[in-house]
């Protein structure tokens, strides 16, 4: 009875992945199970003031270490009873801690990842020609600079960030989309500070969602100017939407859509430098790269006062960053490494659904709304 018992776990485990492999199902888990679960745990969780789930990151690190010095040490003193049984009681405590985490992995991230992607309602798979690629980023460069007009600045005529205005606003925008999004009508919890933002700085990245505790973190050496659009991105993996496409869109969407010029302009901001990319290298394909440049200079350009925002709000993430201590500096150039590895090996694996998989969905936007 008790070996029927230690194998229902395991066996619930295995059934929930062969299920996730049946996208029906994790549509309709998507559907219904999943916002109970990420409203409790985000509401829970929203209490704590730290980012719990970093922290159990770390011990559970800490746990795995701890098992690999316990079984060297059992190959020296397995004759000894007191720390055989002691170890051998660990062991076995891991291995439910790690079904369990296996579990809530499998609730809160596997089966809502593999549900159906995101679709923009109404575009038609087809290629894009260049000059329509090129009409896209004139049209955001064009709303950018005219955002910049529209902000709030100080006497000094720099950008004013409200850190709580904008998460409300950027909460307000998110669940405007729910009429034809509806799980985005769900709760949103605040974005935390990350423990380890030294480490996401020189890893390039702006900030995590804890599927185990379904909290929300940031970087918070990232510039004020990218805060909105990286709020709405973390937001949508908060709703279930785990492809960095969807959530590259949704964030865009939202913002765009906002009342507020802040979220307007940081949105058409961030989604400019994924647009821009994508129109030099569609150029490149035509023309070699002196002629691509030439091409680029006869476009609309992003205004200066966009570029002194854009230099403005990253000296201030700079003197963020300084006036903190950093005492595992040294290793900021092998994360770098290791980032950029992962970031190549993300692509390949997600393909069309990694982060510049935003471009053809921008586009079928365009395609299907127009772009006054």
């Amino acid at each position: 009875m008790r070996r029927i018992k230690k194998l229902i776990l395991p066996i619930v485990i295995v059934i929930l992945n062969l299920l996730a492999c049946i996208r029906p199902f994790c549509d309709a888990y998507k559907r219904s199970v999943y916002p109970l679960i990420s409203d409790v745990l985000g509401r829970i969780n929203a209490r704590i003031p730290f980012a719990l789930g970093e922290i159990l990151m770390y011990l559970g690190a800490a746990a795995v270490l701890l098992l690999a010095v316990l079984a060297v040490m059992l190959l020296f003193l397995r004759k000894r009873e007191g720390f055989r049984k002691w170890a051998i009681a660990y062991c076995k405590g891991f291995l439910i801690a790690a079904q369990i985490l296996l579990l809530i992995y499998t609730l809160n991230w596997v089966i809502p990842f593999r549900a159906s992607i995101l679709t923009v309602p109404g575009a038609t798979e087809r290629g894009y020609t260049l000059e329509e690629v090129g009409a896209v980023r004139d049209h955001i460069v064009t709303e950018l600079n005219s955002c910049a007009l529209e902000v709030s600045r100080d006497e000094s005529g720099n950008v004013i960030y409200d850190r709580s205005a904008m998460d409300r606003a950027v909460f307000s925008a998110m669940r405007s989309l729910s009429e034809g999004y509806p799980s985005l009508s769900g709760y949103y919890p605040p974005m935390k500070d990350a423990l380890c933002s030294d480490f996401l700085e020189w890893m390039n990245i702006g900030g995590y969602t804890y599927p185990y505790t379904m909290e929300v973190t940031w970087n918070r050496y990232c510039h004020d100017l990218y805060y909105p659009f990286l709020l709405a991105h973390e937001s949508s993996h908060h709703q279930g939407y785990y492809q960095e496409n969807e959530a590259n869109y949704l964030a865009f969407l939202s913002l765009i859509g906002s009342e507020d010029p802040l979220l307007r302009y940081a949105g058409y901001n961030e989604i400019y430098y994924y647009i821009e990319n994508a129109f030099y290298e569609t150029a490149g394909l035509f023309m070699p790269p002196e002629e691509v440049r030439a091409y680029l200079l006869e476009r609309p350009a992003v205004s200066d006062l966009v570029k002194a925002d854009r230099a403005y709000a990253r000296a201030v993430s700079r003197e963020r960053y300084d006036a903190d201590s950093h005492p595992a500096q040294s290793l900021s150039g092998s994360a770098a490494k290791a980032a950029d590895v992962g970031w190549s090996v993300q692509g390949d694996v997600l393909q069309e659904n990694s982060y510049d998989g935003v471009v053809k969905m921008v586009l079928q936007y365009y395609d299907v709304y127009g772009l006054e």
